[in-house]
């Protein structure tokens, strides 16, 4: 099939990314990378994908020069800035942010998850998304950060704003103003919580954020503003899409779910392959700083490169029978965390809320299926997942 005959415009991903796969499938074969008919440069194999996530240099985070828009909304943003600067920054979050605080935090995802299923109580039949998938890292984020219980309501209602504004895409002026107007109003409530953890530091996450140094040098209060920002955005959608992508997934192979019922020690394992199956993320995006050759093809300096992270995951080249869900894959190097200086920082917790999450369900339930007379709604862009999730469910 020539170029010109290709169809270069991505198909929705609103019937659960059937059509999708079927293209994403033709265009690693035809046109690994190709101009996209709105002038970005798609990227679909996985070792083009894995060199442009990589090679900063040549493909830049920061969208300052190409996309101005894109950059006043991502202003601070760690997945969003280059060294020397993202080493620095990435260097002092690091230091409070750790694998052992993230680990500290498993006993009380299991009461803020049981409290959550509590909840619901006898019911046969839930929306998991809107009754713990939703809120489950909301209040975890929330938590961490030590924002009040009685603010957290207002801190999901903007967090559920920016979301809503970043799958519609900045593009519309509309839909850049939700998102500018729900960006400054929390980092404003975030700037003032930041005042109140210098005057009375507590053991949250801002109250060491905001004592924390490296090499004499503070984390200061924007730097603060921004990671908090982040965290609770992109840890928001990466749990609640994995959770209720797993669900997906072991309604498709329910021979699954048996083996993690029968072995919880297999869950992690599960989760990774879910996160390469069916990731949260559909793209990403990088800006080249000069011309790149990539696959044979130049594109030009000052151009936006969109690496497919849900194509990378489907690759043949890379996974052995791509379109099966294995939960004993191994190894299973996905790129749904991304890949290089930018792999997500978040990532443990996301890792921890879903385990917990899953061990959950399993304890409670003896049986989850999806509900077949509620249509399922999927995101249509940008973000892989579904909206609601309705199921009955046998209580154990």
């Amino acid at each position: 099939m020539s170029e010109q005959a290709l169809p270069l415009t991505p198909p929705s991903a609103a019937d659960g990314g059937a059509a999708l796969f079927d293209w994403l499938r033709v265009m690693r074969d035809e046109a690994p990378v190709v101009q996209g008919s709105n002038g970005s440069w798609y990227v679909f194999r996985y070792a083009d994908v894995q060199r442009v996530l990589s090679e900063y240099a040549d493909f830049s985070s920061d969208p300052t020069p190409v996309s101005p828009k894109a950059a006043e909304v991502a202003k601070g943003d760690l997945a969003q800035i280059d060294p020397p600067v993202h080493h620095h920054l990435r260097r002092q979050i690091s230091r409070v942010f750790t694998p052992k605080m993230v680990a500290g935090l498993e006993p009380r995802i299991r009461e803020i998850g049981t409290g959550l299923l509590d909840a619901a109580g006898d019911a046969g039949e839930l929306d998991l998304v809107r009754q713990l998938t939703h809120p489950l890292p909301v209040i975890v984020i929330a938590e961490l950060l030590g924002v009040p219980a009685e603010d957290r309501p207002v801190f999901r209602h903007w967090a559920d704003r920016i979301i809503a504004a970043k799958i519609a895409g900045v593009d519309d002026p509309e839909t850049y103003e939700r998102l500018r107007s729900a960006i400054e109003e929390m980092d404003y409530y975030l700037e003032g919580q930041l005042e109140e953890r210098r005057a009375r530091p507590g053991d949250d996450l801002l109250s060491r954020m905001v004592t924390s140094e490296l090499d004499g040098e503070p984390i200061t209060g924007a730097e603060a503003v921004n990671f908090a920002r982040l965290l609770l955005i992109a840890g928001h959608i990466t749990t609640t899409m994995m959770l209720s992508s797993s669900i997906l997934s072991f309604d498709e192979f329910p021979g699954a779910a048996a083996q993690l019922r029968a072995d919880r020690s297999l869950i992690p394992g599960a989760l990774e392959e879910v996160m390469r199956y069916r990731p949260p993320f559909t793209i990403t995006g990088r800006y080249t700083t000069r011309d790149v050759e990539l696959a044979g093809v130049t594109i030009p300096e000052r151009s936006i490169v969109i690496p497919w992270l849900v194509s990378a995951n489907r690759d043949e080249r890379q996974f052995a029978d791509p379109d099966v869900f294995d939960i004993h894959r191994s190894p299973n190097a996905h790129v749904a965390f991304g890949k290089g200086i930018h792999f997500c920082i978040g990532a443990p917790l996301a890792r921890l809320e879903g385990r917990v999450a899953l061990e959950l369900l399993f304890d409670r339930f003896s049986d989850i299926r999806l509900d077949r007379e509620v249509p399922l709604r999927f995101h249509e862009q940008n973000f892989f997942g579904v909206t609601s999730l309705p199921v009955s469910v046998k209580h154990a």
